[in-house]
């Protein structure tokens, strides 16, 4: 679970910040290697983030496992968290963008 979160983290990243970095990023270097555009590069690497929720979902919530819950969550809670702020945007370097998600929270919670 560790891992498929990192891979996470990291992709999302390098996906929707590589045009703006100055080191190499994923999305770069399947370019080179692959000798493709960064849009299909971006795809690859989104469907590496799926496998990589799938491969959380099955040991997280299909299979027992002897790790407690509590100690697994915050690795799972970080890959969510990546998962919003870069879901709509790049809301790592635009804050803003995260003011939907902040006001449904806090400003117009579910009513129970």
């Amino acid at each position: 679970m560790v891992l498929a979160s990192s891979a996470i983290c990291r992709l999302q990243n390098d996906i929707m910040s590589h045009h703006r970095m100055h080191v190499a990023s994923a999305v770069e270097c399947f370019m080179v290697e692959h000798d493709v555009s960064d849009e299909v590069s971006a795809n690859f690497l989104w469907g590496e983030i799926s496998k990589a929720w799938k491969d959380i979902a099955e040991e997280y919530c299909q299979r027992p496992t002897p790790v407690p819950i509590d100690v697994m969550s915050p690795t799972l809670n970080l890959a969510r968290v990546i998962s919003v702020m870069y879901g709509k945007g790049d809301a790592y370097t635009h804050p803003h963008l995260l003011k939907e998600h902040i006001a449904s929270l806090f400003a117009h919670p579910v009513p129970l």
